[in-house]
């Protein structure tokens, strides 16, 4: 500090402008220098003159001097976050999936039904399959659907700018909360990430609800730190969040609670806006009430339909430690850093990990660094968001559409170590006696307690099998012991003594320097990203098809409603088979969606259907394949191939006719259609003999058994028969008062058939019933008891013919 020195500055300053003054004096001893601050006891301000040079001075401060150096930075960043998700936009991914296109198809048919949908006035969720999870995405497309129509491009582009909130809200935290002096890195590091990178060029509905997400993480900061009334805006944000996509629904309440808690004393403190933000909160839990009031089922049904091991015939502990294990996985470096392919390759970027390995080391400084303040609200609530973005997924399987949320604290973490990093690079020796003089002096309780996390740390590291899981947690445990214990002060003290390493006092890089370097190599790395996803993207996985990439929306539409121009007295059947919910990909491509038949070849291969010159299928090659082979078809005439990315055939053209000898072959294949398999199996302790219709399984005795396996998530199907047909013959006979049956949402007749004893007279009831997704189990009561050694059960699905797949889940007897 300057003390009875007296520094006279001359310049020009123009009339209206303030000025800052900085003061770079040398340290003792050292020719290095540092900032220090003093005062201005006296300014004089000599009016000019006009000349002509002046209004060329205020051009140039408006638009150059306006902002720091930092600000233009951040600015190039935000148009380098834009240009790699717009650039080829509609190239990478190279799917158009259904979960896209649904969201311009849905409020399509909103403003086609004047705003109508499921007998309500703008409905709360649509539809997506057999979810209804999709919300506030359906409605963002709405304006874009009104100027442009249906657009892939447009469609992915209102994703992308949605996503600028994320963008935003990471900055100002890294600016105004933890004022960082690069904290513009946040918007590199979060574009550079490849999850995000891929997923911020879709229009999947995860990233608008992450962005809202980290909007609420902003929001909630600013509550804190700047003024009470941001706690409007977060619960906007959060709710907005809650809207976009089902796993909010759980992540949003949880994360409320937890602050809740966390910060209790200050929201006691405001607690008059508090309470206004409780009466804002009902207000936007209106409309989910009014959704479950009329759907109550829904989030058990969608637990049901995912396969969530909480509806598992399971006991509570099983299923609470098989939470901890996906929980566990949606923590660990592995999932996030290493690349592998537990997602869908159409979710991946190949031989990238989820985020960048090398970040890690700065993602884990940055966390470690929140621990140690975690007093503080700001760090504690980072952590909080980071450690509630797994919790949903976990109670399904850990996904990355559904844990992406995990990459904005994990950014910032990453910014934050990453310029503790920096701060080493620009002035070791600085920074080695701000650690020397800073923090709380070594004392008997703090080597204590370092050394106690250090230990547990270290058994818990051991135990983990994963060699990244383990290095992480043990570079956390030894950067935070040291830390708790002041170890690393008195490293730091000790290093300083040395006149060896005074070499480095001189050492010194200006920040903008460092700045501009950083900015120029993540800026780099970014359009490497995007010339490698654009160049190399397609051939990444070859798996096109249905289990993998689902290519073709982008290019087979176009083709084949070019062929119908050509030909517009073709029927054109083309094959759902390569995408799920082709449906909706057929609404959104294609402006005359009637002029196309969406139809697997399956159909004409099961049963006789018209089939002459006029028709055109458009085929995968797996069902090109079967055609080929079949002795149905004669005179298959491929017209174009569509190839893949990899260049192998993607979808064939095909015209062909029935063999003359196809009665014969369908009249065969009905009567083997009935033909009844046979196997023994164990029930409740008894060897039963056991006949049954051919089963859609490599395995058909471990297929049946499932029926009897009292899980009724597990099922066996037919491959063509309806009815399902099953007979038990048990070694005694048994009494029968009712039975049970899990079929599944469809509407059947069930024949069960009692015989006494083998060739007795049969005893026939006949029972009809209607499953639901929440209520697919019928139970039926026998008018008498039926004892019986032979039992036969009769399955038939009301509404669909022969040949067809027939559903079975669980059979109970009682």
């Amino acid at each position: 500090m300057l003390v009875n020195q007296t520094k006279i500055i001359s310049g020009k300053l123009h009339s209206g402008k303030r000025i800052r003054v900085y003061f770079r004096m040398p340290l003792k001893n050292s020719h290095k220098q540092e900032n220090v601050t003093g005062e201005i006891y006296q300014a004089k301000v000599k009016r000019e003159a006009f000349n002509l040079h002046l209004p060329i001075q205020k051009i140039n401060s408006i638009f150059l001097r306006q902002h720091d150096l930092s600000t233009w930075l951040f600015m190039a960043a935000v148009v380098v976050y834009l240009s790699t998700r717009l650039l080829g936009l509609t190239k990478f991914p190279i799917y158009f999936f259904t979960d896209e296109a649904i969201q311009t198809v849905s409020i399509a048919t909103l403003v086609e039904n004047n705003y109508r949908l499921y007998d309500f006035f703008l409905p709360t969720y649509f539809s997506n399959g057999d979810y209804f999870n999709l919300g506030l995405s359906v409605y963002l497309q709405w304006l874009p659907y009104i100027f442009f129509g249906k657009s892939a491009f447009i469609t992915r582009a209102i994703s992308v700018f949605v996503t600028l909130l994320a963008v935003f809200s990471v900055s100002i935290i890294l600016r105004n909360i933890f004022k960082l002096n690069y904290w513009w890195l946040g918007i590199l590091f979060l574009s550079i990430t490849p999850a995000w990178f891929l997923h911020s060029r879709t229009a999947f509905e995860t990233t608008v609800f992450v962005s809202f997400y980290a909007g609420g993480l902003c929001a909630y900061l600013l509550y804190l730190y700047n003024s009470p009334r941001y706690l409007y805006l977060t619960l906007f944000f959060l709710a907005c969040a809650f809207y976009t996509y089902s796993p909010a629904q759980f992540i949003i309440p949880l994360t409320v609670i937890v602050l809740l808690f966390s910060d209790l004393h200050y929201h006691i403190i405001n607690r008059r806006i508090v309470f206004l933000g409780l009466g804002l909160l009902i207000i936007f839990g209106i409309p989910f009430m009014r959704f479950i009031f009329y759907n109550p089922h829904v989030p058990f049904a969608h637990l049901n339909t995912l396969g969530s091991y909480w509806i598992q015939n399971a006991t509570f502990t099983e299923k609470f430690m098989n939470y901890l294990s996906e929980y566990a996985i949606g923590m660990s470096p592995w999932y996030w850093y290493i690349p592998n392919l537990r997602d869908f390759s159409r979710h991946l970027m190949k031989d990238y990990g989820h985020i960048m390995i090398w970040s890690l080391p700065f993602a884990l400084i940055g966390i470690t660094s929140s621990l140690y303040q975690i007093r503080q609200s700001a760090h504690r609530t980072l952590l909080i968001f980071m450690l509630v973005s797994p919790a949903a997924a976990a109670l399904v399987g850990i996904g990355i559409t559904r844990t992406l949320a995990f990459v904005i604290p994990i950014c910032i973490f990453t910014a934050i170590g990453f310029e503790r990093v920096t701060g080493w690079i620009q002035s070791p020796y600085t920074r080695l006696k701000e650690l020397s003089v800073g923090g709380s002096s070594t004392n008997w309780l703090r080597l204590t307690t370092g050394l106690l996390i250090f230990l547990v740390g270290l058994f818990f590291a051991l135990k983990i099998k994963d060699t990244t899981n383990r290095i992480a947690l043990l570079s956390m445990i030894i950067l935070l012991s040291t830390q708790i214990s002041s170890i690393s002060k008195r490293i730091s003290y000790w290093l300083i003594s040395f006149k060896t390493l005074r070499f480095m006092q001189s050492w010194y890089i200006k920040p903008k320097v460092i700045a501009l370097t950083i900015f120029a190599g993540l800026t780099s790395i970014n359009f490497w990203m995007l010339t490698d996803a654009l160049r190399n993207g397609p051939t990444w996985f070859t798996d096109y098809g249905l289990g993998g990439m689902q290519y073709g929306a982008f290019q087979i539409f176009d083709m084949v409603e070019e062929y119908k121009q050509e030909h517009p007295d073709t029927t054109i059947i083309l094959s759902p088979d390569w995408a799920n919910g082709a449906n909706a990909l057929l609404y959104f491509f294609l402006n005359d969606p009637s002029s196309i038949q969406l139809g697997s070849i399956r159909g004409h291969i099961n049963q006789k259907l018209p089939l002459d010159d006029s028709i055109l299928f458009v085929i995968t090659p797996q069902e090109y394949q079967k055609v080929f082979e079949n002795p149905k078809f004669t005179d298959l005439q491929v017209e174009k191939i569509v190839p893949y990315p990899d260049g192998n055939p993607g979808f064939y053209f095909v015209r062909l006719r029935y063999s003359d000898n196809v009665d014969e072959v369908f009249a065969a294949e009905e009567i083997a259609r009935h033909i009844l398999q046979e196997s023994e199996l164990m029930i409740n302790g008894e060897e039963v003999k056991i006949k049954h219709s051919i089963l859609d399984s490599p395995i058909p005795t471990q297929s049946i058994a499932l029926l009897f396996d009292g899980d009724p998530l597990t099922m066996a199907k037919t491959q063509e028969a309806n009815p399902f047909v099953i007979e038990l013959t048990y070694p005694t006979q048994h009494t029968i008062n009712e039975f049970s049956i899990v079929i599944g949402s469809t509407n059947v007749i069930i024949t069960l058939t009692g015989y006494a004893f083998e060739g007795a007279e049969p005893i026939t009831y006949s029972f009809r019933g209607r499953g639901t997704i929440i209520s697919p189990k019928l139970t039926f009561k026998l008018p008498e008891p039926l004892i019986a050694q032979i039992v036969r059960i009769e399955h038939l699905d009301v509404y669909t013919s022969e040949p067809t797949q027939n559903h079975i889940w669980e059979i109970t007897f009682r």
